[in-house]
């Protein structure tokens, strides 16, 4: 093949490829237009994502990706009512989704009907990963040689914001960590679950919605995760069944009254965040969940420092990199899990990996 130089930069002339065009949302094969070989990849491409992240990220701000998510048929009026925008530019953000290929048009008419792409949730759920890294972390990595001058002064500057962190997070949570959790939960039929690091409330109305009659204590540090929690409880019915606590989870150590008779202990990607500053604070938290819910199992999901599987090794080590360089926090490995709850006193542990790169979940029960 010619290369043509110029300067220090290299060219290599693209080569004319014979082949249809097949497009999908960025989800494609080989394709060209006019003889030019265009991105040929059997996976959601840079720009199809971006895309995708812009008209969700918009929807966020209105209010209305959860509410589009889970419809079975709306219009624009009905988003218009839900978000507070008007319907002129809600109607044009809904056309947007639809030449994106996020929503469908299901029902055409003088009130014309829409409903989410079948892959709907698989593209929030990408999108996630992509807005966690580069919107809720963004104070970390805009800042970065901030970070690397004085780590401390950075931290106390430019902290992330905790209701973005909860959003973004169950964007990535719904289909990646939050099913394996949940699934092993409602096979022991909880009557009492308690969520460390609840976050916006979300996995405990998922789990409300399958367990009649139980209830649901949330503990979390962001005041306005937390109100979101509870607004989310009471848009789904269940402000009398949850409680959101605006509250360290820290401050059960001295105050565990939110875990006595708890069925379920679960913590989602929360207990890093007293590694290594807290770790004997971390070690009494585990054995005052054991000393309350007496009876019940400890489910812990976090991320390990060191994931070698190809699939899970880039975000596993970003990660990994973020937690420990730009927020002073150290991550665990399988076997010091193991270690942590076999000397909290639990007899019986077990450790699973997750659909989430570097993802682990572990179990504990008298």
């Amino acid at each position: 093949m010619r290369i043509d130089r110029i300067g220090a930069f290299q060219f290599h002339p693209i080569q004319p490829i014979k082949a249809d065009i097949v497009l999908r949302r960025g989800l494609c094969n080989l394709k060209t237009r006019k003889g030019v070989a265009m991105q040929n990849v059997d996976r959601p491409t840079g720009s199809s994502l971006a895309g995708a992240a812009i008209l969700l990220e918009i929807g966020a701000a209105y209010g209305i990706v959860d509410f589009i998510r889970h419809s079975n048929g709306f219009d624009v009026a009905a988003l218009a009512e839900r978000s507070g925008i008007g319907e002129p530019m809600i109607a044009d953000y809904v056309d947007a989704m639809r030449e994106a290929g996020l929503v469908t048009l299901a029902k055409a008419g003088e009130r014309d009907i829409y409903r989410p792409a079948d892959d709907f949730p698989d593209v929030v759920n990408d999108v996630g990963y992509l807005s966690w890294a580069l919107l809720a972390c963004a104070p970390l990595i805009v800042n970065a040689r901030e970070f690397a001058a004085d780590n401390a002064l950075a931290q106390a500057r430019h902290p992330r914001d905790g209701g973005l962190v909860a959003r973004t997070s169950k964007w990535m949570g719904e289909l990646s960590f939050y099913p394996q959790p949940e699934r092993a939960i409602l096979k022991l039929r909880p009557k009492k679950i308690v969520d460390l690091g609840s976050g916006s409330g979300g996995f405990l109305i998922r789990m409300l919605h399958q367990l009649d009659g139980a209830r649901g204590v949330g503990v979390d540090l962001s005041a306005t995760a937390t109100e979101q929690a509870k607004q989310a409880a009471e848009a789904n019915g269940f402000a009398g069944r949850l409680e959101f606590l605006h509250r360290p989870i820290q401050s059960l150590v001295d105050d565990p009254a939110p875990l006595k008779g708890a069925d379920v202990v679960h913590a989602g990607f929360v207990m890093h965040d007293l590694l290594p500053a807290e770790e004997r604070t971390l070690d009494a938290l585990l054995e005052t969940c054991r000393e309350h819910a007496s009876s019940g199992t400890v489910v812990i999901v976090d991320a390990v420092p060191l994931a070698p599987d190809r699939w899970e090794r880039s975000f596993a080590a970003a990660f990994n990199h973020l937690h420990r360089n730009f927020m002073s926090r150290r991550l665990l490995s399988e076997d010091a899990w193991r270690e942590k709850f076999e000397q909290a006193g639990f007899g019986n542990v077990a450790v699973e990996t997750l659909g989430h790169p570097g993802g682990r979940m572990i179990l504990g029960s008298a």
